[in-house]
């Protein structure tokens, strides 16, 4: 049966994500149990955030359409104007979800008369609350508090548990531009604190706002939340959406050339395998040259879904940060060569360090930008790319022929335009997928830095992991009946013996077997000290032999 609020031509593409299903379940089965836990999730925009929580909810009611936990989807992006508007609109669609679970017109249910008249016609707390912000007219701190409270007097009511699944939760900060409220996390803070039968998962594309929101121990809302990344995809599922898309299954070819290029974006998968659809009479007579010219014309050419939606993020990014014309050539810089130094970029552009410095922290600020041991990369590779055709002049046409295209195509193997490889922080998810891969395989111990062959343990949770001091941070912490703390620097240099022996501290302070990987290797003294002290260590290649490896004893 059709869920009103989730399209089946939306519901038809869903992919892979399982491992996030199955913790939104988890902490959907503690508020039953009345342990509500909360949940924050980050990742890339268009990555399938919103996809993910709308598939929790429908997932959630097609089991159990009257449990005893009823979710609410609230989009903050729409929603967060005034604080007046904001009260009344969000009293108005938590009712809607509680009582409708999704189902019939929701315009009944946005305005104080029209509520009180139809719906929630003898709700007390409906009422209640609305009589209680026309008393407040003139006090909006006090009406957005009786909006945040709202939910737990309905749950009471109704005798029921609410899930609150937020999307584009940073919005919220939009409140804090009006004087009269100015603090909107602490309101949102105190709030949650009063409260026991709501669960929150909350959402949000603005990743360093979320990350700090959450994590820093300056902001209202640190430790409120357990952060979950939704993460690019694995070369499976890469190939599981193609197939959505494409009505068949592409040759295996065709599915690591576009994974390659895509990144494991879910958006850039979608764009490119609709275009490739036009390219063959079938699926079957795909080959990865397609995949490439597929791509080219999808990031080039004006018409392209990835040319609008690199063009709107570039423009609207820039017009959110201050210097619009210097962030313009740090990014022209950075997309002809990643990974350069605060020193080596401000003498490209010609402004001192402190200058540069403040203007690299606004492109982090807005997510275009991310720094990797003194290094900066763009979080996103395709738009590096794309920025990187577009201040050259390059534009395509759909009617281009293969011989104009082959110049763009023979472009994309080079080293200037290699798309995911070089990217340290989208090389971190994929080490993570890679480890939620192990199960018990034997490979080579030289790919880990030992002799002879190794046995993988098989981890049922791989995360970031972040204490809650903050002290203790690593790209990724593997569980189960052992753990391992691995980290992954992604920069020109050889690993050091220092480097190394920061791992081992916070590894041994979790229980953790260490694991360090180095794109350019290690000094000898780090081996030295690696063989001492049982580290674990893997270069590039040997990162690419396990890949390999476990990829082919996968099939």
């Amino acid at each position: 049966m059709p869920i009103p609020f989730y399209p089946p031509h939306l519901r038809s593409l869903f992919t892979d994500r399982e491992r996030e299903l199955d913790r939104l379940q988890q902490a959907t089965a503690d508020l039953a149990a009345g342990r509500p836990r909360h949940l924050a999730l980050f990742g890339l925009r268009r990555i399938g955030k919103t996809l993910l929580l709308l598939e929790h909810t429908a997932r959630l009611l097609e089991a159990a359409p009257t449990g005893p936990v009823r979710p609410v989807y609230v989009d903050f992006e729409e929603l967060v104007t005034s604080p007046e508007l904001f009260s009344r609109r969000y009293v108005g669609l938590v009712t809607f979800w509680a009582l409708t679970q999704g189902e019939g017109e929701i315009e009944a249910f946005l305005t104080p008369t029209a509520l009180l008249g139809g719906p929630a016609a003898g709700l007390r707390c409906v009422a209640q609350t609305l009589a209680a912000m026309e008393n407040a007219r003139d006090d909006p701190a006090t009406q957005v508090t009786l909006a945040l409270d709202f939910p737990e007097k309905l749950a009471q009511e109704l005798d029921c548990r609410l899930l609150l699944l937020v999307d584009e939760f940073t919005e919220f900060a939009v409140l804090g531009n009006y004087p009269s409220v100015r603090r909107p996390w602490h309101l949102f803070r105190a709030a949650m604190q009063r409260h026991g039968r709501l669960g929150y998962v909350v959402a949000a594309s603005a990743i360093n706002a979320m990350k700090a929101m959450i994590q820093e121990g300056d902001s209202p809302l640190f430790l409120q939340f357990e952060m979950m990344e939704v993460s690019l995809f694995p070369p499976d599922a890469t190939l599981a959406l193609a197939e959505r898309v494409l009505g068949d299954t592409p040759s295996p070819g065709v599915g690591r050339q576009l994974h390659r290029l895509t990144g494991g974006h879910p958006f850039y998968i979608h764009a490119v395998a609709t275009r490739l659809s036009g390219l063959a009479p079938s699926p079957a007579d795909l080959q990865p040259e397609d995949v490439s010219r597929a791509f080219v014309l999808e990031a080039l050419n004006r018409r392209g879904q990835i040319y609008h939606y690199c063009r709107y993020l570039y423009d609207v990014s820039l017009r959110r940060a201050r210097g619009y014309g210097i962030l313009k050539a740090i990014l022209q810089v950075l997309a002809e060569e990643e990974g350069l130094t605060l020193s080596e970029l401000a003498r490209r552009i010609r402004k001192g360090a402190s200058t540069t410095r403040s203007y690299l922290r606004a492109l982090q600020e807005v997510d275009l930008v991310v720094e990797d041991g003194g290094e900066y990369f763009y979080r996103d590779p395709v738009l590096r790319y794309w920025v990187g055709a577009i201040t050259r002049g390059i534009e395509v046409d759909p009617s281009t022929s293969r011989a104009t295209l082959a110049p763009l195509l023979a472009d994309l193997e080079a080293e200037r335009f290699r798309l995911t490889t070089e990217l340290g922080r989208a090389r971190e998810a994929g080490v993570r997928d890679l480890v939620r891969s192990f199960a018990g395989q034997t490979v080579e111990g030289a790919w880990l830095g030992l002799s002879g062959p190794f046995r993988l343990p098989t981890f049922h949770r791989v995360a970031p992991y972040r204490s809650p001091d903050g002290q203790i941070e690593v790209d990724a912490l593997a569980e189960d009946g052992e753990q391992w703390a691995v980290e992954l620097k992604w920069r020109g240099k050889a690993a050091g013996k220092k480097e190394l022996a920061a791992l081992l501290r916070k590894a041994q302070a979790l229980s953790a077997r260490p694991w360090f990987i180095s794109r350019s290797g290690f000094t000898p003294a780090a081996r030295a000290y690696a063989a001492e002290h049982d580290i674990l260590i893997s270069t590039r290649a040997d990162l690419e032999k396990l890949e390999k490896h476990l990829c082919r004893t996968a099939r």
